[in-house]
Formats: C-alpha cells, sequence, structure tokens
C-alpha cells in the first residue's frame, strides 16, 4: 500500500499537535504544581478534591464563628466578673454596718458606696459590642437592657426595669452543632432585678439624714441585702461557670476541626500535587519525541518527484 506524501503531512501534523497538546499539559502542570488541570485529567480524583474544598470552606466558616463566638463570651465573662466584685465589694461593707456599731455618718457613706457601685454595675450591664448591640438583654439587643425608670410618678428615677428576656442567641460552630452565645441579665438575676432595687433602696434608707442607726428595722434591712447578694453571687457564679464551659466547647471542637483540616489538606496534596520526578521525565520525552516529529517532517517536506532524478 503507497501512502502519499499528504497523507505523510497529515499523519505528522495531528501526532505533533498531540504531542504539543501532551507537552503544554505537563508544562502547565510544572507551573501550577498541579497534577489535575482540568476534571478530566482524573474525574475521580477531582470529584473527591471538590468535597474536601468544600469541607475546608464549612471549617473556614466554622472557625470563623468559633472566633467570634468565644471573643463575644470573653466579653460577657469580664463583665460579669467585674459586676461580681462589685457585688463583694458591697457585701463587706455591709458585713460592717451590721455589727451595730456604726454611726448615722458611716452609714450613709457605705450608702453613697453601695448607690455608686450599684449605678457602676447598671452600666457594665448595660454594655455594648463593637457593633452596637447590647448583650445581656437576651434576644433583645436594640434596646438597653436595663433602665432606672420613674414608678411612682414623682418625676423621679427610682426602680430598675429590665427590657429584654431570657432567651438565647445560638451560633453554629461545627456540623450540626450550635452553640448559645450569650447570657442575659434575667436569667442570672431575674427580670425584677430584686438586687439591685433592694440594693438601691438600702442605699437611699442608709443615706435618710434622719436614720437612727440603732434601729432595729435597718439591721434587718441590711442583713436582708447580705441574703439577696449571696443569692445574686451564687447566680452569677454559675452563669460565668457556663461561659467557661462553653469557651471549653468552641476550643475542643476548633481543635478537632484544625486536625480535620490538616488531614485534608494533605489528601488534597496527595491527590491533586505534581510529582515532580516523573513529571520531568515526562516533559523531556515529549521534548525528544517533538524533535523527531519536526525532523521528519522536515525531511518529508523536502521529498518531490525531482528528488528521485
Amino acid at each position: 500500500m503507497r501512502v502519499s506524501t499528504q497523507q505523510s503531512y497529515v499523519s505528522m501534523t495531528s501526532s505533533f499537535t498531540d504531542l504539543s497538546a501532551d507537552l503544554q499539559q505537563v508544562v502547565t502542570q510544572m507551573a501550577t504544581g498541579k497534577r489535575i488541570i482540568l476534571p478530566s485529567d482524573d474525574p475521580i480524583a477531582a470529584t473527591r478534591i471538590t468535597q474536601l474544598d468544600r469541607q475546608q470552606s464549612a471549617i473556614e466558616q466554622y472557625q470563623s464563628n468559633i472566633k467570634t463566638v468565644s471573643s463575644g463570651l470573653s466579653q460577657q465573662e469580664s463583665v460579669l466578673d467585674g459586676v461580681n466584685n462589685n457585688l463583694l465589694a458591697i457585701r463587706d461593707d455591709l458585713l460592717q454596718a451590721a455589727n451595730g456599731t456604726c454611726t448615722a455618718e458611716t452609714l450613709a457613706s457605705f450608702g453613697q458606696e453601695i448607690k455608686s457601685l450599684t449605678e457602676s454595675m447598671m452600666a457594665a450591664l448595660n454594655y455594648q459590642d463593637e457593633d452596637g448591640h447590647y448583650i445581656f438583654g437576651g434576644t433583645v439587643n436594640d434596646t438597653a437592657p436595663i433602665t432606672y425608670d420613674d414608678t411612682d410618678g414623682d418625676g423621679e428615677g427610682d426602680e430598675y426595669v429590665y427590657h429584654g428576656n431570657t432567651e438565647h442567641r445560638s451560633a453554629t460552630v461545627s456540623n450540626g452543632v450550635e452553640i448559645d452565645t450569650n447570657v442575659s441579665v434575667g436569667e442570672i438575676f431575674g427580670q425584677g432585678l430584686d438586687v439591685f432595687n433592694t440594693l438601691d433602696d438600702l442605699a437611699t434608707e442608709l443615706q435618710d439624714p434622719n436614720l437612727n442607726p440603732t434601729d432595729p428595722q435597718v439591721l434587718d434591712d441590711i442583713t436582708h441585702s447580705i441574703d439577696v447578694i449571696d443569692d445574686a453571687s451564687q447566680s452569677l457564679n454559675m452563669a460565668i461557670s457556663s461561659l467557661g464551659e462553653r469557651q471549653n466547647t468552641l476550643t475542643m471542637l476548633g481543635d478537632a476541626q484544625t486536625g480535620i483540616s490538616t488531614s485534608n489538606q494533605d489528601m488534597i496534596g496527595q491527590l491533586g500535587d505534581l510529582d515532580y520526578g516523573p513529571a520531568t521525565i515526562t516533559f523531556t520525552g515529549l521534548q525528544m519525541a517533538m524533535e523527531a516529529t519536526m525532523k521528519t517532517y522536515s525531511k518529508v517536506s523536502e521529498l518531490n518527484l525531482f528528488s528521485a532524478i
């Protein structure tokens, strides 16, 4: 069977095109460090890499949520620690006031400090985060959770009022796992804010110019306030412990996700990264084949009827 010159050209051109495409594929692989340039290069591996990439994206979002939630919990814990310290400072004052030897002036001084510390605690519990949201109002975050209202109509504030609720906000921190991101004043101290209104009333009483320091009612009120503080402090410590437990959970989840992410990265590398040793051998072989094809093409192109004369 005779092969025409035209057929030789077509055959060599096709071979040259195929070799050129293969060489370009290897060059691209070596330039990017990736074995799979197109899904068709290895459909099974490409599908697995896509699945792992999606999981990595989800982990990144979970890690971002964990970071945000952890920061918020830390803020809340810091604020509540400060409130608890103020409560304990007031308790120390009341223990001194309860010994029955204080003068009216001393009790008035205690009253001033109790008033000041109570106002400080109210300001702390009306804390706003960097986005301007009130963090201790439950799911009500656009309104100050605590106000000092005029409830008897005399034109002056006389009672602390809570405007939030006891519900929790939540965030997704792992696949199928949500965690509460807040605690509320209502769940810690009760929606009636008894401890703060009790202290406010006592502060007013102790600063009364007509106060008789030997009046048994004064001692009863002081003792009652100590009991109220003890209950509130216990509830507050439980809330702080709850925040700490959530932080521990976040740390555990974060560590687990970091481990999974590392494993995924290793697997993606095994599936998709280029092994430069074999790739270099392939590249050299293709170069040699290209050169041989070009030489053959050049010789064939020189052939004509006159070359045989």
